[in-house]
């Protein structure tokens, strides 16, 4: 029955790889601009646990339709728009992992320090700034898929890099609303008025290292690159007043009424076609009011008005280049809640097929459920597969 399925689904994929064979660029004068999307698809089946009978995630769908636009003038100024069309309707946000609006941003580079204002990916995590179009994955992990932290945000970022690009540092203000912000009290900011601050710096050696997952070239000599990030806020609420919809995430911890620090750090390699990333992360949140869901009914003397979330991950990757194909496995382990007694554990694996590098390939993921926080995120399913396509042109 799964073998049959798996057939169906790569039928399915077949067809959304569209008659559009590469990007299109324009450049008049000292000005270019470049078109480009991504459309992607797979076929979902889920193990459920044996008291379970609603098969409804068991499907084919598509997961992206996005369009992109790409411009610069004088090598000074760059600007850049995606919109998901597919999700585009997703105005509450239920999945951070696939936004409506993927980027809208506009950048002047002219000076030492890079200047970036609009909406984009945030400089922060190693796991949520890499391409998930460039690994053999489906989906990022718990921890970096959005739902602890936004990965996008409307506000301004400056950057500079150093040292050859090895030394990369970012640091930016930012609505703190993620991707709500949109759609969030109409558009308007919350109540407190207040923004959430980001930093990070990164230094990789021996030569300058991207937010590449997969060593595709084959490094001939071996990259690592160490990150340490942290971000801050304090969305205490005056007054009666409240935060808006949909802002809080599935866990409650995205944003918070009242206080919120995040630290992590990750560190990457890569050599020959092998590389690994480990990644951990820490939240600590102080909600302003003692009645407040996430304290679940603790008294101050347990709780002592703090609550502390997070996790750790850690992933292998090989790219073996002449039969273009990618293998990855990941672990991770995660607490949304240390009131709360229990943590989940999940372990993935993934392969690519590279029918034309990322722009062309067939990628299955698979998903197994080693440990189930049954207090904070109980699960219907012990295991999960996809396989799809992806075609970027």
């Amino acid at each position: 029955m799964i073998a049959k399925k798996i057939i169906l689904s790569l039928l399915f994929c077949s067809f959304i790889n569209y008659e559009i064979e590469a990007q299109t660029a324009i450049a008049v004068g000292n000005k270019s601009i470049e078109l480009s999307g991504i459309v992607a698809g797979f076929y979902n089946y889920r193990i459920l646990k044996p008291e379970e009978d609603n098969f409804k995630n068991n499907k084919l769908a598509l997961r992206n339709i996005i369009f992109c636009v790409n411009g610069r003038v004088e090598n000074k100024w760059e600007y850049e728009f995606q919109a998901d069309f597919l999700n585009m309707s997703n105005s509450t946000m239920a999945d951070p992992e696939n936004p409506g609006i993927v980027t809208a941003f506009i950048a002047y580079k002219a000076l030492p320090v890079k200047i970036k204002f609009g909406y984009d990916k945030l400089p922060y995590s190693q796991g949520a700034l890499a391409s998930i179009y460039e690994t053999p994955y489906w989906s990022r992990t718990q921890i970096t898929r959005g739902d602890f932290f936004s990965r996008r945000d409307v506000g301004i970022t400056l950057s500079s890099s150093l040292w050859r690009q090895r030394l990369n540092i970012y640091a930016g203000a930012y609505t703190g609303l993620g991707e709500t912000v949109f759609t969030a009290n109409g558009g308007d900011v919350d109540p407190s008025g207040s923004l959430e601050y980001i930093g990070r710096i990164d230094a990789a050696f021996p030569s300058r290292y991207r937010y590449d997952e997969i060593d595709y070239k084959h490094s001939p000599i071996p990259l690592i690159r160490i990150g340490a990030n942290t971000r801050y806020t304090d969305k205490t609420q005056p007054g009666d007043n409240t935060l808006p919809l949909n802002v809080a995430g599935i866990y409650g911890l995205k944003v918070i009424n009242g206080k919120k620090l995040i630290y992590g750090f990750d560190i990457s390699i890569a050599y020959q076609g092998f590389s690994a990333q480990a990644e951990s992360q820490l939240l600590k949140l102080n909600p302003a009011k003692s009645d407040d869901l996430l304290y679940h009914n603790t008294t101050e003397d347990v709780s002592e008005k703090v609550i502390y979330a997070g996790g750790f991950q850690g992933q292998v990757n090989y790219f073996w280049k002449s039969a273009k194909s990618l293998f990855s496995a990941r672990y991770e382990n995660y607490n949304t809640n240390d009131l709360v007694s229990g943590s989940a554990e999940r372990v993935s694996a993934a392969y690519a097929y590279q029918i034309n590098g990322f722009k062309n390939s067939i990628k299955i993921q698979y998903f197994k459920i080693l440990a189930e926080d049954e207090n904070s995120e109980p699960l219907k399913w012990t295991d999960q597969i996809r396989i799809g396509w992806q075609y970027m042109f």
